[in-house]
């Protein structure tokens, strides 16, 4: 897990250095470069040891063949990959990556990981600008005529590049509390896309894999979640989860072995009164207080340089950095059962029992504040979905979910656990566990109250059937007693002031 950045701009010189490493630094506390110049490009890279913590492989990485490569996230199969293709075992994901791409060995599709990587060749061509299936990890990029920039945040080309303000982004959060379409807060900032090469194009499309049912037994759907959490534990650094009420992060926990847990809440809180009655050992519990959770969220704020998602965020930052004094590296969590298991009642229940999609309906259900009809965005969410080619209104809600949504999540759990020097892992949010539950119709995965049914029969086994098919309750952060509020707004929009306000 690491912060990366590689330009072909000649804007950036060593004179630009302090603002690169001021915007990523937080994202690789244990080692970080010089502005390395090679072919005409800047690189930087600030490092989080978790496999192959040796200095040896600190990045970038410059091959025999005269190539430079950036790479943020891990490649978990790199053994696998490494003794199929070269007959010798790696010590280092980077630089089994690197040697792949050297000798044209390197196939997206076979990396089990999560990730964002860039490499240049000897000619100075860029070749590849990469992200993983789901968009677990980020990857930013500016263009500015015939020169491009890459970085994993985009206040890097804020700063650098005395950005405006993107008004789309704006309407867009209010909306679903995040750039969903925009790609980023800033005007010429855009995302490379989950599942795809900037340069070489799409290599994975969730589609390909829905509307095709097969009958999969609660034992190999078990066996595949504990494959998702094997591949997820692999790490040279201490490893703990992330543990709540909630069936996710509990499967996790029954279904692999940990000696560290932590949760975080304000006193009263369900989640973490109910863990109390548990006796988990070396369970951490935390109770926030409003003026801590103020501090924190100032912090994170001017950090990010942009508007953060939702409240929990400032949580997951103060337990993760807890969890860094406790020596953890890697923290586990809940992520991408909800969109893979159609988990979000209200509005899956309404797209399975609908026999035609209705936008305005969706929209009714899924956004915070729905855009008018007809505005710009409005227009956007219609032209997604008429472009996809999915028949079954239930399809077309997990589609979405998962191609747009999920990586709304695993952006929050990146910045924040970042912020704290640990990096965030979804062992259900993965190749593993996505092919099975694709394989479950919405009859299979629902029923008039409750989703995520199969998951639901395997926790069963392990907590009982009260725990397993509970309906849970959120308990949102109430931000009327953390921040002033002379209007008498309400947590909602709240939130929204208080994050707009650093985009004045």
């Amino acid at each position: 897990m690491c912060g990366i950045f590689i330009s072909n701009n000649p804007l950036v010189n060593s004179t630009k250095l302090n603002v690169i490493k001021s915007t990523l630094d937080f994202r690789g506390p244990d080692a970080s470069s010089d502005l390395v110049s090679h072919h005409n490009w800047n690189a930087y890279h600030s490092r989080l040891a978790i496999i192959d913590v040796n200095t040896g492989t600190n990045q970038p990485v410059i091959d025999q063949q005269g190539g430079i490569l950036v790479f943020n996230g891990e490649i978990l199969n790199y053994k696998e990959l490494g003794f199929k293709y070269f007959d010798c075992e790696y010590t280092s994901d980077s630089k089994l990556l690197s040697d792949l791409i050297a000798s044209n060995k390197m196939v997206p599709s076979e990396l089990d990981g999560f990730f964002a990587f860039v490499y240049v060749n000897n000619y100075g061509e860029l070749k590849h600008a990469c992200r993983d299936r789901f968009g677990v990890k980020p990857l930013f990029y500016h263009q500015d005529g015939e020169f491009i920039s890459f970085s994993s945040e985009p206040k890097t080309f804020k700063e650098l590049y005395n950005l405006k303000v993107n008004n789309d982004s704006i309407d867009e959060y209010y909306a679903t509390r995040a750039p969903i379409f925009s790609g980023s807060f800033f005007e010429n900032v855009d995302i490379v896309e989950p599942g795809h090469c900037l340069v070489n194009g799409k290599y994975f499309d969730c589609t390909d894999s829905l509307n095709r049912y097969d009958n999969i037994s609660d034992n190999t759907l078990e066996d595949g979640l504990k494959k998702g959490i094997t591949t997820r534990m692999v790490s040279d650094a201490p490893v703990g989860l992330l543990l709540s009420r909630g069936v996710d992060s509990n499967l996790i926990k029954e279904l692999g072995k940990f000696d560290r847990y932590y949760t975080i809440g304000f006193t009263g809180d369900e989640d973490i009164e109910y863990l109390r009655t548990t006796n988990t050992p070396n369970l951490t519990i935390v109770d926030c207080e409003p003026h801590e959770y103020l501090e924190s969220f100032n912090y994170l704020l001017n950090l990010r340089g942009e508007p953060m998602s939702v409240p929990n965020e400032v949580l997951l930052y103060k337990i993760s950095a807890l969890a860094a004094e406790d020596g953890i590296k890697v923290l586990l969590s809940g992520e991408g059962a909800d969109e893979f298991f159609g988990g979000y009642d209200r509005i899956f229940r309404w797209s399975a029992q609908a026999e035609s999609f209705d936008l305005d309906k969706f929209l009714e259900l899924y956004c915070y504040k729905p855009p008018t009809t007809g505005s710009k965005l409005y227009k956007k969410f219609d032209e997604i979905f008429n472009k996809v080619n999915l028949n079954n209104v239930f399809e077309m809600v997990r589609w979405f979910f998962i191609r747009y949504h999920m990586p709304v999540l695993f952006r929050r759990l990146d910045f924040a656990l970042m912020a704290a020097g640990v990096e965030g892992r979804e062992p259900i949010a993965n190749q593993h566990v996505f092919e099975l539950a694709t394989q479950f119709s919405k009859i299979e995965l629902m029923n008039s109250d409750l989703g995520k049914l199969p998951l639901r029969r395997v926790i069963e086994k392990y907590l009982g059937t009260q725990f397993a098919f509970e309906k849970k309750v959120g308990f949102p952060v109430d931000l009327t007693k953390v921040f002033s509020n002379p209007d008498k707004l309400s947590s909602y929009d709240l939130w929204f002031q208080e994050n707009l306000k650093v985009l004045k």
